[in-house]
């Protein structure tokens, strides 16, 4: 897979389950969190680039490249802080497009 090339325009794109093992197999995760309520949310660092891989509930994978790895920390910050909320019937939902 070229994974630059596919992630090079920004877009969060869907990803097979072979596609997410061999991002994971070719790639560095610097961080890998249980969610609890939509599986893993890693930081991976992948042939120059720094990329979010996450699931959503309905279990779609997705990967997006991020423009550093501060970015990519923040924004799983982002998601295990809305997810905690979650568990407390905030009634908030998680953008995977955004």
């Amino acid at each position: 897979m070229d994974w630059k090339n596919r992630l090079s325009g920004g877009e969060v794109l869907e990803i097979t389950t072979d596609e997410r093992d061999a991002l994971l197999a070719a790639g560095e995760v610097l961080r890998d969190e249980d969610t609890k309520i939509s599986g893993h949310i890693r930081v991976v660092a992948v042939d120059g680039l720094v990329v979010l891989q996450e699931q959503t509930p309905k279990n779609v994978l997705l990967v997006r490249a991020m423009p550093s790895i501060e970015h990519a920390e923040q924004m799983l910050a982002d998601r295990l802080d809305t997810y905690d909320r979650m568990w407390d019937g905030c009634g908030c939902k998680v953008e995977y497009s955004s």
